[in-house]
């Protein structure tokens, strides 16, 4: 019975991490790509890199990808690890898979911010929430968050933040802020949906409880 359950929950935690990983994946294709979106993220700060070191920017990629993940591993378990990996995996996967479809862009350039930004912000939360996160500077987020006792969404505008800053030399002053804007107002929007969640879950519990 336990065992069934068991594998039951499983199967549930790995559907909605498939689903907050589409989510993830139509905003990068469709919206962050498309419309040029620049965020504090790996690829921002393995352009930093590969302006000091001859190495190409795939590598440098690839390299950064694996030490987030390992220090997830170390500091957060071999179950975030799996998680994270399982992500990884999918998610290039799901991009390689969507069709671009511009209709999908609105003429305004900030409406489609806000919708990769609530794309983006509900597939990590989901993550989150099933403790993993998506890979990259994100994992260090949530390392440094629980290490620190702070918010997962603060480190993550923290960190985008000063990586969008410091590409100000290769994207130029305008792509810089609105990179800070962009990672800021996603780990409030982290924040936020959070929140909510938790506050919905215990809402849910107490009912539950009371109904016992």
């Amino acid at each position: 019975m336990n065992h069934s359950y068991g594998k039951m929950q499983t199967l549930k935690e790995y559907i909605l991490l498939s689903l907050g990983t589409l989510l993830i994946a139509i905003a990068v294709k469709e919206y962050l790509i498309p419309c040029q979106i620049v965020t504090g993220s790996v690829s921002g700060l393995a352009l930093l890199i590969s302006e000091v070191l001859p190495l190409g920017n795939s590598l440098i990629v690839l390299v950064l990808n694996l030490s987030c993940l390992l220090v997830g591993i170390h500091y957060l378990g071999n179950k975030f690890g799996v998680r994270c990996v399982f992500i990884s995996i999918l998610l290039p996967l799901m991009m390689a898979i969507i069709p671009q479809m511009e209709v999908l862009l609105t003429s305004s350039k900030t409406m489609n911010i806000l919708i990769f930004l609530s794309l983006l912000t509900t597939g990590q939360v989901i993550m989150l929430g099933l403790d993993t996160t998506s890979g990259g500077l994100d994992t260090i987020a949530e390392v440094l968050a629980r290490k620190l006792h702070t918010s997962t969404g603060l480190m993550i505008g923290a960190l985008g933040a000063m990586v969008s800053v410091l590409t100000i030399g290769i994207y130029g002053l305008e792509a810089a802020i609105v990179g800070v804007l962009v990672t800021v107002t996603n780990g409030a929007m982290i924040n936020g949906l959070s929140a909510l969640r938790q506050f919905s879950l215990t809402r849910i519990h107490k009912t539950v409880k009371a109904n016992a």
